[in-house]
């Protein structure tokens, strides 16, 4: 793989607030670009399984206008790990805590975004209450087959991009690691 040479003129603030937008000017490869990018938080997602069911989550998303199927989300808090992110999370947006597993990390929209997404499995799940949901969330649970909600990724019925990530990464390591077994 060859790396392209960059080499950064100018990165201006735009605007600033819970999240915040910069424009980049910068020479690639000799050539002058401009970006317009939006500065994020890290964040978290959570494939919460109980039995052979996933815990998902429906929530009004005002961007695409409609509601939406997901794993449970949300941004890591000033001070905060990804696996304290993930735990806390779990239990606002489902009330459940349990045992956390990395499964992987990716670029939600690299081409405009810095958002990096931490993605945890999360097993052994026990019922604690629900915690308090941010002011812009109306969530609510749906339990669903981990083999349905795979047929309504590829499906496209589930949109969001994170879940069908997240959810197909997930059904991919557990089918690797079914297969090693057997060849054991």
């Amino acid at each position: 793989m060859v790396l392209a040479k960059v080499e950064l003129v100018e990165s201006k603030n735009i605007y600033s607030g819970a999240i915040s937008l910069r424009k980049d000017k910068f020479l690639l490869n000799g050539r002058l670009v401009e970006k317009e990018i939006v500065e994020h938080n890290e964040s978290v997602g959570i494939v919460p399984l109980i039995n052979h069911s996933v815990v998902l989550v429906t929530q009004y998303r005002r961007a695409a206008g409609k509601t939406l199927l997901e794993i449970p989300a949300g941004k890591i808090e000033s001070g905060e790990t990804p696996q304290q992110a993930a735990s806390r999370e779990l239990g606002e947006e489902i009330g459940y805590t349990g045992q956390l597993r990395r499964l992987t990390r990716w670029y939600l929209a690299p081409g405009y975004d810095t958002e990096l997404m931490h993605v945890f499995v999360a097993s052994r799940l026990r019922k604690i209450k629900r915690g308090m949901l941010d002011s812009d969330e109306d969530i609510k649970i749906k339990r669903v087959k981990l083999d349905e909600a795979v047929r309504k990724c590829v499906s496209g019925e589930i949109q969001d991009c994170k879940t069908v990530a997240a959810l197909l990464a997930f059904r991919s390591q557990t089918n690797s690691r079914r297969k090693r077994a057997a060849e054991a």
